[in-house]
């Protein structure tokens, strides 16, 4: 956001300027966080989806071919689910989503801390008694 510096340097005739448009980037960020929000939530049951094809589907191919003390642990499992290649694109996306969720959380919170900032500058000028022009 370019209007950081001035936030440092608040002038208490721009406060609602400033205020105004650091509320609107928060609100932006929120609009975008439920959106990624969303697909992270589609993304995470495609991943479950993929998981159960893989149990119903490919492990009991694999258990009619190996022997039986190694296909019935966990690990096994666990090891037929990891390689496949549908399940780690999927498992990826997930992963990005979850980055840029986290980002427009944490700017959120940059948002909100700003303009808390601004708001205590603004209570310092009035006990001053600092013109608000």
């Amino acid at each position: 956001m370019q209007r950081f510096p001035e936030a440092k340097t608040l002038v208490a005739s721009n406060y609602l300027d400033l205020e105004f448009t650091f509320q609107e980037a928060w609100r932006e960020s929120k609009r975008n966080a439920i959106q990624v929000g969303d697909a992270l939530k589609k993304a995470k049951q495609n991943v479950e989806e993929i998981k159960a094809d893989i149990i119903f589907e490919e492990i009991p191919k694999l258990m009619e071919t190996m022997p039986k003390g190694v296909t019935g642990n966990a690990d096994f499992r666990k090891a037929v689910i990891s390689r496949n290649e549908d399940y780690k694109k999927a498992q990826e996306h997930v992963e990005k989503l979850e980055a840029m969720l986290e980002h427009f959380e944490s700017h959120m919170k940059i948002m909100e801390n700003t303009s808390r900032f601004l708001k205590k500058q603004m209570d310092y000028f009035k006990n001053l008694g600092i013109s608000s022009r």
